[in-house]
């Protein structure tokens, strides 16, 4: 506990954390009242939402890889206060995460139907996923360039501006979907579709509202188009040589999760309608840990930009130390106001429903043994500059601990459906955790990458 009890820590902590957590907290609120109002159209809607959303997940991820690799250059660019290697890095990023999102529009417009398929073969929940996918993929551009663009703020400890524009975009998003989907005010009712077409209109605002915040405030991105693309190619081997482990772990970690999805939706539509219930609220709760993550990689590059070593190492240590008693604490609230958030859902069927209030409770009770590998991966090792690490921990608990495991038990033994979540956690998370503190302890994850000739940069 001495590790969190230093007012200045925890002042500078607060400062970062608690706008990035309710910006991510708004975001996952729009998921959340998505849900909500698609659960009226019924459980093969409100599953065919849950299995679309997968491959903006997959969208989302690869971008993330973009934005934490991105992020471990830039604050530790912002560190040494190297403004022209901040601006090549952010507009190097967002020219390859818009690429990203172009692939994923023809994808989803072309593929849409066979790329349902994968994950469940009930030909009502397909229909209505194609129809949302082939919508919703208008927003990809959009959401790359506000991910980025965030990202890039947040690592200059400019938490503010995102935050802003988040709010904006959710009540958008939450008033035009009250509008499309239902058919308010005269607009036709458009169901799946309008909730998809909301999230586009409110995404692209969100887009040019951080442009034009940005734009006023001076804030990093906002440099002339030449600075932005002012990068050779000795500038991209090294920007890769940091964010490429992160893409690939990033986008391989989602191949995981999808084979997870893979499984639990051949479980029954009531199972699964429980289970996108129970992960739009578990969204809502993970916010509380990307504002500490963030947070912490802000402070630990920064410090490692500075050249301050040891004070990025106990750095990464008091929010190692913080991680599971601020889970313990948001477990035990979980677990009280559970029944009450989902009863204001209105569930199809009661079995979805308690599926999604069992679901609750079993990962309140396993958070703060879930979210300390979080920290340390994407937290610490990832801005303390190495990038790889996680990579290969991440490979190892997924695709061999965790999916083998949840594939058995899922399409061969057919444990309880709740007991099948449970292993996924269990199985992925108890060796991932002995590796990250045995990696942790080591320090062998902090590296400088703004000094010439780092050897992050020469492998």
């Amino acid at each position: 506990m001495k590790e969190i009890q230093q007012t200045g820590f925890v002042r500078r902590m607060l400062r970062l954390a608690l706008p990035i957590s309710l910006q991510n907290m708004l975001t996952s609120c729009a998921a959340l009242i998505d849900t909500a109002m698609v659960v009226g159209l019924g459980n093969a809607a409100t599953a065919a939402v849950g299995v679309a959303g997968r491959w903006t997940f997959f969208l989302n991820l690869f971008l993330f890889g973009f934005c934490s690799g991105s992020s471990a250059l830039i604050s530790q660019y912002w560190g040494a206060r190297d403004k022209k290697n901040i601006h090549r890095t952010f507009g190097l990023a967002v020219l390859c995460a818009l690429a990203a999102a172009v692939v994923y529009n023809v994808g989803a417009l072309l593929f849409a139907r066979p790329m349902i398929r994968l994950f469940t073969p009930e030909a009502e929940v397909i229909s209505a996923a194609v129809e949302y996918l082939r919508t919703a993929c208008f927003g990809a551009v959009f959401l790359s360039f506000n991910m980025l663009a965030g990202a890039a703020l947040r690592s200059t400890e400019d938490v503010v501006t995102p935050l802003l524009c988040s709010g904006v975009s959710v009540a958008a998003n939450t008033a035009l979907n009250y509008l499309l989907i239902y058919g308010k005010l005269g607009l036709p009712a458009m169901g799946v579709q309008g909730a998809a077409l909301a999230t586009v209109l409110s995404t692209a605002l969100g887009s040019v509202l951080l442009f034009l915040l940005a734009r006023h405030k001076r804030g990093i991105i906002i440099a002339p188009l030449r600075e932005l693309m002012d990068f050779g190619r000795d500038f991209v081997r090294r920007y890769f040589a940091v964010a490429l482990p992160v893409i690939g772990n990033e986008a391989l970690w989602a191949v995981g999760t999808n084979v997870y999805i893979m499984v639990l939706a051949r479980q029954g539509a009531e199972n699964y309608a429980g289970y996108t219930m129970y992960n739009s609220v578990e969204q809502l709760v993970f916010v509380f840990f990307v504002g500490m993550c963030h947070a912490c990689a802000i402070m630990v590059g920064k410090s490692v930009g500075e050249g301050e070593v040891d004070e990025a190492y106990h750095t990464a240590k008091r929010f190692m130390a913080a991680t599971p008693v601020v889970a313990a604490i948001v477990g035990l609230a979980l677990i009280l106001v559970r029944n009450p958030i989902l009863g204001l859902l209105p569930v199809e069927t009661e079995g979805a429903r308690k599926v999604a209030s069992d679901l609750l409770l079993i990962y309140a009770c396993w958070m703060p043994v879930r979210q300390i590998p979080y920290i340390a991966i994407v937290g610490s090792f990832r801005a303390g500059g190495d990038t790889r690490t996680g990579f290969y921990y991440d490979m190892i608990t997924v695709f061999l601990c965790g999916v083998p495991v949840v594939a058995v038990l899922g399409l061969v033994v057919h444990v309880p459906f709740q007991m099948l979540v449970l292993s996924m956690f269990v199985a992925e998370d108890m060796v991932k955790i002995l590796l990250c503190v045995r990696r942790f302890r080591s320090r062998l994850w902090i590296r400088r990458l703004t000094l010439p000739g780092d050897n992050a940069f020469q492998k």
